[in-house]
């Protein structure tokens, strides 16, 4: 059964999915570089301000939910840090993972944003190889894919995670029925091209925060012996 997140679980969940595929060579996670993750201002909707607490909280809850597992201080590691277990717990292979990574970290996307931005955790070829994905996610029981109502004027249909929770859920779909909002088209066809460019410039941004915190963490370690 897939579970029923908050904003902040989603968030949190998100992170080290888009983490773990992307930028490997900083997985798994201590809770600061999920934090800094998490508030990153790129490639997430809506943009959020979480503190530690409140990460390390969610971290204990999806823990105890068997989604995150945590790893004590070892080797050369002096703090806890922390993975998924999405393909344990749920069977998520690295192409579905890439896609639920997105759908929890910006909300619902066509199948042309999906392999955009998407790109930098998992190279999909061509949009139709993103529809296999998302058709198997959404004809799992239940469910963890579903479309949206498509507004007038769309050109592509969106796509969410059923992760929510039911109100939000419902507010979700309400929200996108047709004649809720002025629709204006979408460029699908040429949406892949130019999100994979903007996701390489929010992936260097990610990697110089996680520099910024390990060459911090240096600099007090080398004071400290200098002491």
């Amino acid at each position: 059964m897939p579970p029923t997140l908050n904003a902040v679980e989603r968030r949190v969940l998100g992170v080290l999915l888009e983490k773990a595929l992307a930028q490997p060579q900083y997985y798994p996670m201590t809770v600061n570089a999920i934090v800094a993750a998490c508030n990153q201002k790129s490639n997430r909707e809506p943009i959020l301000e979480l503190d530690e607490d409140t990460v390390w909280n969610t971290l204990e809850v999806l823990r105890a939910g068997g989604l995150v597992s945590r790893l004590l201080p070892g080797g050369a590691s002096r703090v806890e840090r922390y993975k998924h277990e999405a393909r344990e717990r749920l069977g998520w292979e690295k192409p579905q993972r890439a896609v639920m990574a997105e759908l929890l970290l910006r909300g619902p996307q066509t199948l042309g944003e999906l392999r955009g931005h998407a790109a930098r955790m998992y190279p999909f070829e061509t949009t139709e190889a993103v529809s296999l994905v998302v058709d198997g996610l959404g004809q799992c029981e239940p469910p963890v894919v579903a479309t949206l109502p498509r507004q007038p004027g769309q050109a592509a249909v969106r796509y969410a995670h059923r992760l929510y929770p039911t109100d939000e859920w419902e507010a979700l779909q309400q929200s996108a029925a047709p004649g809720s909002a002025i629709a204006t088209p979408t460029a699908d066809d040429y949406a892949a091209p130019a999100a994979g460019l903007r996701a390489e410039v929010d992936e260097l941004r990610s990697e110089v925060e996680l520099l910024r915190e390990a060459v911090g963490k240096l600099t007090r370690r080398l004071d400290a012996w200098g002491a």
